[in-house]
C-alpha cells in the first residue's frame, strides 16, 4: 500500500515541518510538494494517523491520498524527470524533413 502527502501552504516553515515530519516517517520526495510512504497497510495507517496530528493548525491545502500500488503504477508521466528513457529513438541520418 502507498500514502501519498500532496500539499500546497503558504509559509516556508510549515512546507519544512510536512517535509522533515513525512520524510522521517520514511516517505520519499516524488516532486517539490508531493511525497509518496510505501508500507504495509498497519504502518500506512500509522503514517496517516500522525500526519493528521502534524497538520493541525497549519493553513492551507494538505491532502493525504491512500492508494494501492497498481493506482500508482498507473500513472501517466507527461513530462519531468524521469521520461528521457521512454522518449522514442532518434531518425535516422537518410530521414528529411521538409
Amino acid at each position: 500500500m502507498l500514502v501519498m502527502l500532496a500539499y500546497d501552504v503558504p509559509e516556508q516553515r510549515h512546507q519544512n515541518l510536512l517535509r522533515k515530519e513525512f520524510e522521517r516517517m520514511g516517505g520519499a520526495r516524488v516532486q517539490y510538494s508531493i511525497y509518496v510512504f510505501e508500507g504495509e497497510d498497519h504502518e500506512c495507517e500509522r503514517v496517516i494517523r500522525y500526519m493528521r496530528r502534524v497538520t493541525v493548525g497549519i493553513p492551507g491545502d494538505i491532502r493525504i491520498f491512500p492508494m494501492e500500488r497498481s493506482a500508482w503504477e498507473a500513472q501517466i508521466l507527461l513530462s519531468g524527470v524521469g521520461l528521457e528513457e521512454h522518449k522514442p529513438p532518434e531518425f535516422p541520418g537518410f530521414v528529411e524533413f521538409w
